[in-house]
């Protein structure tokens, strides 16, 4: 669906811009803005596209193991090879946590992305730091098989259902982390909890697959457009970091007009209705999302340690790491991601067996 690969490019510049501005005001991660609840959304609009995407895309005939070859060639090749150039440039500028037996750990853990099942800084800012929420993907990915059968046999009422107790899932989570896992209110455990943890973060996931099986079953609910939607989103992370505590914020203040937000964009597709997002330019752009998201914070961090000490300001950095980042991405996108998708998505045996049948 080309406006949902466009909304992709808009959350990954999302990200972009939460990382740019922590550069350029090492403050705001003191006082949490929102500047900063910007990217975290985008994580989580992220999370809701997957399951949309993968459940709209399904096929009756695909099994899980042809399902999971797919998701892991578009997932492993970028983000091994970007977390080859971080650790070798960790190491060659010598900070590098890559060494005792809990530094080699957590790198390794990081690579085969399972580091954020782990309370610990030092393993969810192991390798990539925004490989965290590639960790909760593969979570998803995993049990996505197990879960369509499910939710392609709910009704259209128990659609409804699923998607009101998935909200009030994510609701749920910060006052359980508050009165159970994290009872004496410290940062880094409800971080890790409420923002990294896989778990607490599928039911973002299941919503987008729900809202993709309401959108198939011609469930009449009522329209609301994109333009609307976007600033359901954007009245959300600017207002409610004035009125709700931390811990909702994370995903919980945000979660449902990411999700109208998503639907609606979907529509316009499904409709055939005129969409920016659709145009050529901007699909390009989102097919760069996935690349763009893994290299953003290499670049921004490998041109602020080589110019730093040259005069430079922490915004002259961004501004010359922006175009710096696009082109990155596109060589990672043709240079990678694209040949591995097309080369190992398809098992050779079905590969020939496709070819037999054409010819």
């Amino acid at each position: 669906m080309s406006s949902l690969t466009g909304l992709r490019f808009a959350a990954a510049v999302a990200v972009l811009y939460t990382h740019s501005m922590l550069m350029i005001d090492p403050d705001l991660a003191e006082n949490l803005g929102p500047e900063v609840w910007v990217g975290g959304s985008a994580v989580s609009l992220f999370f809701i596209l997957s399951g949309y995407v993968l459940t709209h895309s399904a096929h009756p005939d695909d099994t899980a193991r042809a399902f999971w070859r797919r998701r892991a060639v578009k997932i492993f090749p970028n983000h091994i090879v970007i977390w080859c150039v971080i650790i070798a440039a960790l190491i060659g500028t010598g900070a590098s946590t890559f060494t005792g037996g809990a530094g080699i750990a957590a790198g390794l853990s990081s690579l085969f992305l399972v580091h954020t099942w782990v309370p610990s800084h030092l393993f969810v800012s192991a390798g990539n730091p925004v490989s965290w929420s590639l960790a909760a993907e593969v979570f998803f990915y995993l049990l996505f098989p197990v879960m369509l059968p499910w939710i392609k046999r709910l009704s259209p009422r128990g659609l409804l259902i699923g998607a009101a107790t998935a909200l009030a899932v994510v609701w749920s989570w910060p006052v359980f982390c508050a009165l159970v896992v994290n009872p004496d209110g410290a940062s880094f455990p409800e971080y890790w909890f409420l923002y990294m943890l896989p778990v607490t973060r599928l039911p973002e996931f299941v919503l987008g697959m729900i809202a993709a099986r309401i959108a198939a079953s011609g469930l009449r609910i009522p329209r609301i457009g994109v333009i609307p939607a976007a600033l359901g989103v954007i009245g959300a992370v600017v207002i409610n970091p004035e009125i709700l505590p931390q811990r909702f914020l994370y995903a919980a203040s945000t979660v449902a007009p990411l999700v109208m937000l998503v639907y609606a964009t979907a529509e316009l597709d499904l409709r055939d209705r005129r969409s920016v997002l659709r145009a050529r330019p901007v699909v390009f752009l989102g097919e760069l999302s996935y690349a763009m998201y893994l290299v953003h914070f290499l670049v921004l961090g490998l041109l602020y340690l080589g110019l730093r000490g040259h005069g430079w300001s922490n915004l002259d950095v961004v501004l010359l790491a922006l175009p710096f980042v696009l082109l990155v991405s596109w060589l990672l996108h043709a240079g990678v991601e694209r040949p591995c998708v097309r080369r190992f998505s398809t098992s050779r045996a079905r590969a020939r067996s496709r070819a037999a049948a054409a010819s």
